[in-house]
């Protein structure tokens, strides 16, 4: 599952949409009200309509619009204005990575709205999302999903459709980063049962087809992605929010690339990196590039890969020796991502050289990393030891000087060596976990190769002892068979030449059913109950006095291992066969049921068999017992009055 792992809201983010200079028909007009805009009151309000697509503006223009929204707020009448200028700063500074200062924001605004007043609800449910996106952005998963559930229950109250279909969807991300898929499947198809055919749910439909087609991608179900991302485009489209767009052309080239569609993946790809300029601007790095290269990759064009890196890493650079970036930021995260695709690429073009270089960089960066981390965390130490000694200073300007003095400086040592206490503490505590975690990897590493070595040596010994028990039979019988042929001549032994045919064709069957189980990890229990059912039609030629039955009743249709499948799939067979040779039967019928467990039934209205025989039977009954308990399952046989005969086969209980 996984997979990449996405960004907390990855799911809430055509060409010729983009053919305006704008970035749409309805923010350029909007732009346009606000520059003619004269009295404070009415640019005001066409600020806060254009801020409303927040999403498809660039960053930086969108942190400025708020900063002069809050000013004129500030001197409206309507304290609305205020509420609604919080969310549109807010909103800047999570797109600008500012979490604490969002967070702090929500906080102290939200206390000053009800949602039990009609006129403040829409703000509320708004600054609450907002809350809930906080927490998503450090991944405190257990405080978002625990005010997820309060959203919820007050949007189905007070029926605000758009908010309960949005937190919805943000309740089934979570439990998709948590690798909670049902769950997920669940909330996405809920969110969606509220949504209605009208503008106000343009926007959060469009996040819930988005979500929904990159979980089915997840899934391996491309068909169904496909499906729910070709509905999700048109909404982004109408709603005009770029964002949402650009975010569904990824998923779609992600459902592409695995498909093998390299040339689709790379058109949808293009297109999601021209929006994302026309949002954030020309950026050096970005996840899109890196999706981009990774579709060249797996398509063979490493040169075309290399060169999207390189470009893209030189230019980087070029722009880091004028700008000082803030070391372990988002922007060294990516350049990690860069330089790993980039060694992959060398790698399976087999240039060894330029593979090391890239691997030696890539090290680096990873070094680099890491000591900018640490630094930060000594620097956060720092920043909590001169707070400590300010206050320590107010405190003791109030004590007489000499007291001051020694309190003050018996302060500052004893901070100071505090602070290399820790700094030695969190030292030597990444240094084990370091240590830990190589050792764990190599641990893993030797425990897995031992495991697939023991599989296929197991899997080895149980091919060949199929093949042995299922023809070396049948082998031996035909030999014996040509040499009755062979000693006593063909025109006298036409039996021995029919049982010639049928042990030729036994072998042929067992072959054909030993490679249906090598061509599959896993098989449905559709496709038992297809190979059931193809067996017994081939047996209905020969035995027509016989009527073959098969009932299914299949809601769940789960895997099982290809030996497990074999294994029930012989039991069927000798059963049959004991059936037609023995019972003198003129129906046998077989039910195979899959809901909350897996269980079989075969039966016939033959002569049953004898009370002494039911708990024992033959060497017959005997391997299908041993076949069940390999598979999991119990067998049991009945003869109900002593007329025709049962075998049920269903899950072993455990004790």
């Amino acid at each position: 599952m996984k997979k990449a792992v996405y960004n907390w809201m990855v799911l809430l983010m055509c060409f010729s949409f983009l053919k305006t200079h704008g970035q749409t028909p309805v923010i350029d007009s909007l732009k346009k009200e606000y520059v003619k805009a004269v009295n404070p009151s009415e640019k005001l309000e066409k600020l806060l309509s254009l801020c409303d697509y927040h999403q498809s503006i660039q960053k930086d223009t969108l942190y400025h619009y708020a900063i002069e929204a809050g000013t004129l707020a500030k001197n409206s009448v309507n304290k609305l204005y205020e509420g609604r200028a919080a969310v549109i700063l807010i909103n800047a500074n999570l797109r600008l990575g500012k979490i604490d200062s969002a967070e702090t924001i929500v906080n102290n605004t939200l206390t000053q709205y009800n949602v039990k007043n009609p006129e403040t609800r829409e703000l509320f449910f708004a600054l609450s999302a907002l809350r809930v996106d906080c927490f998503g952005e450090k991944t405190n998963y257990e405080d978002a999903v625990a005010a997820l559930y309060k959203i919820i229950d007050l949007a189905e109250q007070y029926k605000n459709f758009p908010a309960l279909a949005k937190n919805m969807s943000t309740l089934g991300v979570i439990n998709y980063n948590l690798n909670h898929v049902p769950e997920a499947f669940t909330w996405y198809f809920k969110g969606l049962a509220v949504c209605r055919d009208d503008s106000s749910f343009y926007s959060p439909a469009a996040v819930l087809f988005i979500n929904l087609a990159e979980t089915y991608r997840w899934v391996e179900k491309t068909d169904s992605a496909i499906y729910y991302i070709n509905k999700a485009i048109p909404l982004c489209k109408k709603a005009g929010n770029l964002f949402y767009l650009a975010n569904a052309l990824r998923v779609k080239a992600g459902i592409y690339k695995s498909q093998k569609n390299y040339s689709q993946a790379e058109k949808e790809m293009l297109e999601c990196i021209l929006i994302r300029q026309r949002t954030e601007g020309v950026l050096p790095l970005s996840n899109e590039q890196v999706a981009l290269a990774s579709v060249y990759m797996n398509w063979g064009k490493f040169d075309k890969a290399i060169h999207e890196l390189t470009t893209a890493l030189a230019l980087n650079d070029s722009l880091s020796s004028h700008h000082k970036t803030n070391p372990g930021s988002e922007a060294d995260v990516l350049k990690i991502s860069y330089y790993t695709t980039l060694c992959k690429c060398y790698k399976l073009k087999g240039d060894d050289k330029n593979y090391a270089a890239s691997l030696e960089k890539l090290i680096a960066e990873k070094d680099a990393f890491y000591e900018a981390n640490s630094a930060n965390a000594i620097a956060e130490l720092q920043t909590k030891y001169e707070l400590q000694k300010k206050e320590s200073t107010i405190i003791k300007q109030k004590l007489d000087l000499t007291q001051k003095n020694y309190l003050f400086y018996g302060s500052l040592i004893f901070a100071a060596f505090t602070l290399l206490v820790f700094w030695l503490l969190f030292r030597n505590y990444r240094r084990k976990q370091h240590i830990k975690m190589e050792f764990a990897l190599q641990e893993e590493k030797r425990n897995t190769a031992q495991s697939i070595i023991a599989a296929e040596e197991n899997e080895r010994k149980r091919i060949a002892a199929d093949l042995h028990d299922n023809i070396g039979a049948y082998a031996s019988a035909i030999r014996a068979d040509v040499e009755k042929i062979s000693d006593q001549g063909l025109e006298k032994n036409n039996a021995a030449l029919h049982n010639l045919q049928q042990h030729s064709q036994e072998i042929i069957n067992s072959l054909r059913d030993t490679i249906w189980v090598l061509n599959k990890e896993n098989i449905t229990i559709t496709g038992v109950s297809d190979r059931i059912k193809n067996y017994l039609n081939k047996l209905q030629p020969t035995y027509n006095h016989i009527q073959f039955h098969v009932h299914e009743n299949i809601s769940n249709d789960v895997k099982i291992s290809s030996q497990n499948a074999l294994n029930i799939f012989r039991i069927v067979q000798e059963a049959v066969h004991n059936a037609i040779k023995h019972s003198q039967c003129s129906n046998i019928s077989i039910s195979l049921n899959s809901n909350e467990n897996i269980i079989l039934k075969i039966e016939d209205d033959g002569n049953g068999i004898a009370a002494e025989n039911e708990a024992t039977g033959g060497n017959g009954l005997v391997n299908m017992r041993s076949r069940a308990a390999e598979a999991g399952f119990e067998l049991f046989m009945s003869s109900p009055g002593g007329k025709g005969t049962v075998i049920m086969l269903q899950p072993a209980t455990t004790n």
